[in-house]
């Protein structure tokens, strides 16, 4: 307003000495109204058309954003949205046309404002900064265009950006300062706005060699394992997200591929997701009547081990599938693969899976006959004793009637003295969880005869329980979500009221839980939960999934990066229920 002023004292000083003309009373009139106020931001909208004056106006206009922000307290507030609609499309205009002239500082911090906006008119921009990072891959941590771009496309579900996402996602690379800061942000991006068109793309990703270091020699190799690292499971939990059946063969290669270990929990999830089209391939392969798939998984190993590969291994890859996908039409393929099966450690991972199957008198025989004909010193690698993993599976079955077997195993077991001690004690566990009330002096001489001091105070735990709440589920929901028995000490009464919701329990009591989740933050509780939920859906439900997911996409926004971790088994329920509804 300095100009005003001495305009003005110049006027007084004409007055004065009378030498002011009509004229210049008109003209000086005009320049006092047309003074421009910086204190408004309509002033340095205009500034941005100015390049001299562009930078300090960008900056200008944040600082009016964050000050109204304050203000006001709302983003939706009238005054908010008012300054947004008076400056989102010159900001935007700015950066799409004035990009190459921005010095870096400005540039990000106009895409920076822009993404805080939550405005769909910022779309431009956000396509403008995929497009320029396609081109010129930034590396430095301080170019982060890429980084507010697709948090802009996240929080607004820009799919009209997507063709210049995928491009800006190949040349993202997770070795680089910018990737460390940025690959979060354009992962959850590339969830939002998939496309039928990435499906060929990603497919090719898919086919890159992994190579992972081995010694402090192989320093060259970090980075491209560190890129692939990012690159391959986002493109496999997004083509798990197209659902275009054409993935399903590349996604079956990641399984079989022992270079890609980090990849295959999310490849599994997106075979999942993919449903009844990887279901059908995994049962070819579990049948041997896929030849290329073998040949491939027996070249894969033997590349890895330099030796021949002996046996079916892609069997067990195929049965994890099959049961991780949880359909019930593959019930009696699993149980021929189960009867047919001749290896003790393919025939024990047969058995676990067929137990995430919607179960059946046929599948719970053939469970049993399975786990009879194992003996106590067989493996499931990396897993340990095949008969102790699948004296934990039994208990998915949400069967009590399956109590007097299991103990009748526990008495007939053979062995070498740990082997059977440790069999008898998982045996004892399984047993209290799914044990009924008239049951329970048959658990009680069990433990007696076989448990230490763990067995025994869960023991009373568990009679405790069945005696408060005998038949009835709402008691055992309220014990499942109660806030003591999410602690360490205490849990052992939430997973028994979790067993006993899944065998006395139906699709509202699971509606319950899945509404209740959050109350239920103790791990161990949080994976029975997910057991039970998908015990009590046999033929799916997207309502139940819809519930799961919004409380999944809210953890994960959380700065409680455990929540999060915890949600992983309820994570897979989600796609499983997806799955059997289709």
């Amino acid at each position: 307003m300095l100009r005003t002023s001495r305009t003005i004292a110049s006027l007084i000083r004409s007055l004065v000495l009378g030498t002011a003309t009509a004229t210049t009373l008109v003209s000086v009139a005009a320049s006092v109204v047309g003074c421009k106020d910086e204190s408004q931001p309509d002033y340095w909208v205009e500034k941005l058309d100015d390049a001299a004056w562009r930078a300090r106006a960008v900056k200008r206009l944040e600082q009016f954003f964050e000050d109204s922000v304050t203000k006001n307290g709302d983003m939706k507030s009238e005054g908010v949205q008012t300054l947004i609609s008076k400056t989102v499309d010159p900001l935007t205009k700015t950066y799409v046309d004035s990009y190459d002239t921005l010095d870096d500082k400005t540039r990000v911090s106009l895409i920076k404002l822009l993404a805080a906006y939550k405005d769909t008119r910022v779309e431009p921009a956000v396509k403008k900064a995929f497009e320029e990072f396609a081109k010129h891959p930034a590396t430095a941590k301080d170019d982060q265009d890429i980084k507010w771009a697709a948090i802009a496309t996240a929080d607004l579900n820009l799919t009209g950006v997507s063709d210049q996402l995928l491009a800006a996602f190949l040349k993202l690379r997770a070795s680089t300062m910018l990737g460390g800061v940025a690959i979060r942000d354009v992962q959850d991006a590339m969830r939002v706005a998939p496309s039928k068109a990435w499906v060929g793309p990603l497919v090719k990703v898919l086919d890159a060699e992994m190579v992972q270091p081995k010694t402090a020699k192989d320093k060259d190799l970090i980075d491209p394992y560190r890129d692939q690292s990012f690159w391959q499971p986002v493109s496999a939990e997004v083509l798990g997200r197209i659902g275009d059946p054409a993935a399903v063969q590349p996604l079956l290669k990641i399984m079989l591929d022992p270079s890609k270990a980090d990849v295959q929990v999310t490849a599994l999830l997106a075979l999942v997701k993919l449903g009844k089209p990887a279901a059908d391939a995994a049962v070819k392969l579990l049948r041997g009547q896929d030849p290329e798939l073998a040949a491939f998984s027996a070249r894969r190993m033997k590349d890895l081990t330099g030796t021949e590969v002996k046996g079916k291994p892609y069997v067990t890859t195929a049965a994890l599938i099959v049961g991780t996908i949880g359909r019930g039409d593959t019930t009696g393929p699993m149980i021929d693969a189960l009867k047919a099966e001749t290896d003790d450690g393919n025939k024990a991972v047969i058995a676990r899976e067929l137990v995430k199957i919607p179960a059946t008198d046929e599948s719970k025989r053939a469970f049993e006959k399975a786990y009879e004909s194992l003996p106590i010193d067989a493996e499931i690698p990396p897993s340990g004793s095949a008969l102790e993993t699948l004296t934990e599976s039994a208990g998915q079955f949400f069967d009590s009637s399956m109590v007097g077997w299991l103990l009748d195993r526990a008495a007939k077991t053979k062995g070498s003295e740990d082997d059977r001690k440790a069999l008898q004690s998982a045996i004892t566990i399984t047993a209290l969880k799914i044990a009924k009330p008239d049951q329970l002096p048959q658990v009680k001489a069990a433990v007696d005869k076989y448990g230490t001091t763990l067995e025994k105070a869960s023991y009373t735990t568990v009679d405790n329980l069945l005696k408060a709440c005998g038949d009835r589920v709402p008691c055992y929901v309220a014990a499942f979500q109660k806030s003591e028995n999410q602690t360490a000490g205490n849990q052992f009464a939430g997973i028994k009221a979790g067993y006993m919701i899944g065998i006395l329990g139906n699709e509202q009591n699971r509606d319950e839980i899945v509404s209740g989740i959050d109350a239920v933050t103790n791990a161990a509780l949080r994976f029975v939960a997910a057991e039970v939920i998908d015990h009590l859906s046999p033929k799916g439900s997207k309502e139940a999934a819809a519930k799961l997911t919004a409380v999944l996409e809210k953890n994960a926004k959380s700065p409680n990066r455990e929540k999060s971790a915890g949600d992983s088994p309820l994570k897979q329920v989600v796609y499983r229920l997806e799955a059997r509804a289709d």
